[in-house]
């Protein structure tokens, strides 16, 4: 039994010296990127190119961001329909959702501050750690469907993307689309990981939280799309690639929002001469996308708790 627990001790502390060295790797990779990037540029020419987006196109990006963290709200909200159904308000169940999202994204550490911060809000309407978890557990699991589906679609409309395979990526990922709603439309109310058991969504709130995943990247692609001139950006469908890997990269890299790596990768899809308007685009999403949801989440949780005290106190 000791020989057992100590080889399963072995290969956590193995998978977890794996993660660090590849977050290091990425991290190291991309400072080095941006700085090689950047001591190229004259800020000048950045100056001048945050200048020169036109105002609808900043009005267009936060249109989109909008729409984006909507999406990324509705995530919480079916969660907690699954979860928790009828115990807490639809109110309740957005304010908690945005402002998690809005504080995550700036923060990073999504499993963690994610938790921390749902659990804040959410167990003054009776919700326990333990449900808090599963709620996080299936935003995540929400999230990654949106990402898979952008994917897909991605694959089947430039099927160039997978090097040679074709559409087959993309069909391999609907054909598990379809087996997974399946699986949903069964008589499956709960899933058990280990110790673990969480409640599942229907197939009908699995299919549209699909949907809503796909919406919620489009306007996260857009708000970016947008502060870039037309002919850097080129066509909207050859851009999402390099915003999704971008993303990617950003989250792999464990950094608050996954600054540096994200605009190391984007940086270096574009060609020298074309980098310091897409600074200045990425500076311009940073503030739009990043700050003005922080802003505002940081404000409306400083509002509750402080009606949250007054309320104690009282």
């Amino acid at each position: 039994m000791t020989e057992v627990q100590n080889t399963t001790g072995a290969r956590t502390m193995a998978a977890r010296a794996a993660k660090y060295l590849l977050t290091a790797a990425i991290v190291a990779g991309a400072a080095f990127l941006l700085h090689r990037y950047i001591a190229r540029m004259s800020w000048h020419d950045v100056r001048d190119a945050i200048e020169r987006i036109p105002r609808w196109h900043v009005v267009g990006s936060i249109a989109a961001t909008l729409v984006s963290w909507a999406c990324l709200t509705a995530y919480d909200v079916f969660a907690m329909d699954t979860v928790a159904p009828g115990k807490v308000s639809l109110r309740m169940r957005i304010f908690s959702g945005f402002t998690t999202h809005a504080i995550c994204n700036a923060l990073g550490f999504h499993a963690i501050t994610g938790t921390a911060l749902r659990y804040r809000v959410l167990s003054t309407q009776g919700i326990s750690a333990a449900d808090v978890a599963r709620v996080v557990g299936l935003v995540g699991f929400a999230v990654g469907m949106g990402f898979a589906a952008v994917t897909c679609i991605a694959l089947l409309w430039e099927p160039s993307i997978a090097q040679g395979w074709g559409r087959w990526p993309g069909i391999v990922l609907i054909v598990l689309f379809v087996l997974l709603l399946r699986w949903l439309a069964g008589k499956h109310d709960e899933l058990k990981v280990w110790k673990f058991s969480t409640p599942v969504p229907s197939a009908r709130s699995a299919g549209a939280q699909i949907v809503i995943g796909v919406v919620e990247m489009i306007g996260a692609t857009g708000a970016m799309y947008l502060l870039l001139p037309p002919d850097v950006a080129g066509s909207f469908i050859d851009f999402a690639p390099i915003y999704v890997g971008a993303i990617l990269a950003g989250i792999v890299s464990n950094t608050p929002g996954g600054i540096g790596a994200f605009e190391a990768l984007t940086l270096a899809a574009f060609p020298q001469e074309q980098r310091a308007q897409v600074l200045a685009a990425l500076l311009a999403y940073r503030v739009i996308y990043g700050l003005g949801p922080l802003a505002v989440a940081s404000l409306a949780l400083g509002v509750f708790e402080m009606r949250r005290r007054v309320g104690a106190s009282s």
